[in-house]
């Protein structure tokens, strides 16, 4: 590089012979080299006449030069550092940018299919999977147009019973807000009514594990023949032995009332009869025991007139129960 460094010095140096001798002074040991010899070439130059003044002035505007061609050597070398990130950056985005609208554009849009049964009617609905589902007046399921393909996901509002059909790949789970029920192949009924101090889930067969979706911890495995209640208010758990068919057959048309105060009769004939109804608050606890089949609404009010000291009458839609005095006192003596 002697010669070229001479040459550049004497300012005979192409364009190219620069940009080659600015890109071999990057290195720090060739910078000491070529000061060096810069200092050897201004020695040499002593002897040689130059006008007054002018080896200071030359040997100025070499430094000056070589400083402006080394930042502008800096500066290309940056915008190319620059450029070459940006490039790369450019690259990442984009591809992370295709990445996206790949993902977007074949993710699948989900939406929701919803059975509703209506006030006062039962409803039986086969699902994707091949699982059977009976909805109680007044409640309806949902699910996303994935169910059974990467989930078998629903949600519940209100009453329902299932038969769940068998898959080891995909757990079938029912979503009612406080609780979830996991389960892979069983008959269970649900009861999750919005407003209802109580979930409740009742195993016919099979286990079905409950959760919380918000409490991590939580969890109890239910056993056929047995009861849960979950309490919405302070999050606990009753376990109770029942006789499953009281609580399931509804789906078959029938309505079992056993040992159970107006206050929950009611509910149960609101749901079946799709009919609003009062009582006053000392009846609440009176307590009923019978079976509804097909019978008329009118035929249970009689019954109902029978076994408690009670009696009705229709205030606009509102059937309203009052205490039967008369018939009171005389069951009281």
């Amino acid at each position: 590089m002697k010669e070229l460094i001479e040459k550049y010095l004497e300012g005979h140096a192409s364009a190219g012979e620069q940009m080659r001798l600015l890109k071999w002074i990057r290195n720090k040991e060739n910078r000491i080299v070529f000061n060096s010899s810069r200092l050897g070439w201004n020695k040499s130059q002593q002897n040689k006449p130059l006008p007054e003044g002018s080896e200071k002035s030359w040997l100025n505007i070499q430094d000056q030069m070589l400083q402006k061609s080394f930042k502008r050597w800096q500066y290309s070398d940056k915008v190319n550092l620059m450029v070459r990130i940006a490039a790369i950056f450019f690259f990442v985005l984009s591809l992370g940018g295709g990445a996206y609208i790949v993902s977007t554009t074949k993710k699948t849009e989900v939406w929701y299919s919803e059975i509703e049964a209506e006030n006062g009617q039962i409803s039986k609905v086969k699902l994707p999977d091949g699982s059977m589902v009976w909805l109680n007046s007044g409640s309806k399921i949902s699910y996303n147009n994935m169910f059974a393909a990467n989930n078998r996901d629903v949600i519940l509002e209100g009453e329902a019973y299932f038969e769940v059909q068998t898959n080891e790949d995909l757990s079938f789970v029912v979503n009612s807000g406080e609780i979830q029920v996991k389960v892979h192949g069983t008959k269970f009924n649900v009861e999750a009514y919005p407003g209802s101090e109580n979930i409740d889930v009742v195993l016919e067969s099979g286990k079905v594990q409950l959760l919380s979706p918000k409490v991590a911890s939580f969890q109890y495995f239910l056993s056929p023949g047995e009861k849960a209640s979950f309490v919405k208010s302070n999050h606990q758990l009753n376990i109770s032995e029942v006789n499953t068919g009281k609580y399931t057959s509804w789906k078959d048309g029938m309505l079992n009332i056993y040992n159970q105060p107006l206050a929950e009769v009611v509910k149960r004939l609101e749901k079946r009869y799709n009919q609003e109804f009062e009582y006053a608050e000392e009846l609440k606890d009176f307590r009923f025991t019978f079976t509804i089949k097909n019978e008329p609404l009118d035929e249970i009010i009689t019954i109902m007139e029978k076994i408690a000291p009670i009696e009705t009458y229709q205030q606009n839609n509102v059937v309203v129960f009052t205490l039967n005095q008369k018939k009171n006192r005389e069951l009281s003596r």
